[in-house]
């Protein structure tokens, strides 16, 4: 199965009249964005544009998805397809999900990039909805004081909702990655009160032997830009350069790149490189509030060729 995280809940779209990849797409769909583009459709079946345009408009005929709609302030241009029918987010057992409401640019534009990056990277065990963030991580033993949330005023006593931007977050036995998405309309400040918001609960997460990485993904060029610098300060605990060296090093190695591990003598010279630095600073694995960090851009977006070289950036 490509996406194993479903679980197997599109065979609940069965008594709608939904099957093999009509089923799985709209469950995608529904959990991470309720709403999509044509490019994305091709994406998910790896097929030409007629393709996907004829797998969007069945969709259309059998009343899953509204007629697409021309966002230019959104997507320049893009159409746009919503799945706001209820019975199939009743069929899902998530008849609350918000996502098949319209909403503001910001919103739209963040949850395009969630349904990309898990278009991207289909074998991560993504957690879905806040109910499966919040259950898992309470399987794990973090108190539920240590998650990020929000209270909204104006209920009996508060409406607490953890997760409060949605961002996708992946969690499995040895790592968890957790997903900031910058929609090009945020302040330079919400990186920080993210990462702040999270702070508690990488630590906790660490101290279970998990190792916490943190992705950037950004609808523009110029934000990951600074999302980089943000990162690395957040991976070495600011230990000046022996910190950054010994982060470019370890990622060198994690992922395999052998032109950056070469300038230091090869695998065991760089290895030997690492103890030498951590001793100089008395910098240990894991010392900064995250253990590592990636940059993403979407294939279907603006931020291609960021790096110049889609191998640098994507997960």
């Amino acid at each position: 199965m490509r996406f194993p995280h479903l679980q197997g809940r599109e065979k609940w779209l069965e008594p709608l009249g939904f099957t093999g990849k009509q089923a799985e797409w709209i469950t995608l769909v529904c959990l991470h964005s309720g709403i999509f583009t044509q490019g994305q459709v091709e994406a998910f079946l790896g097929s030409s544009k007629p393709s996907a345009w004829r797998f969007v408009q069945r969709l259309l005929r059998k009343r899953v998805s509204r007629r697409p709609v021309i966002a230019d302030q959104i997507t320049g241009g893009r159409l746009i397809c919503r799945i706001s029918n209820q019975a199939v987010y009743r069929a899902l057992g998530i008849p609350h999900l918000r996502h098949r409401r319209e909403t503001s640019i910001e919103v739209t534009r963040r949850r395009l990039l969630s349904l990309d990056i898990v278009l991207d990277h289909p074998e991560l065990p993504w957690l879905a909805t806040e109910q499966e963030k919040v259950a898992c991580f309470e399987q794990i033993g973090v108190d539920l004081r240590l998650l990020p949330k929000r209270i909204y005023a104006g209920r009996a006593n508060g409406c607490v909702r953890y997760f409060p931007l949605k961002l996708p977050v992946a969690v499995g036995p040895e790592r968890a990655v957790f997903v900031y998405l910058d929609p090009g309309m945020g302040t330079r400040t919400e990186l920080d009160s993210w990462g702040e918001a999270n702070r508690e609960l990488w630590q906790k997460l660490r101290e279970t032997g998990r190792r916490v990485e943190v992705v950037a993904g950004a609808w523009e060029q110029k934000a990951l830009g600074r999302a980089r610098r943000r990162l690395q300060f957040w991976a070495t605990g600011d230990k000046g350069e022996a910190g950054r060296e010994v982060l470019i090093l370890r990622q060198a190695l994690s992922q395999a790149d052998w032109d950056t591990v070469n300038q230091y003598g090869g695998f065991d010279a760089a290895v030997e490189r690492i103890t030498q630095r951590n001793q100089e600073t008395g910098l240990s694995h894991g010392r900064g509030m995250i253990d590592d960090y990636r940059l993403w851009g979407s294939r279907r977006w603006r931020t291609r060729g960021v790096t110049g070289s889609d191998e640098a950036y994507y997960l």
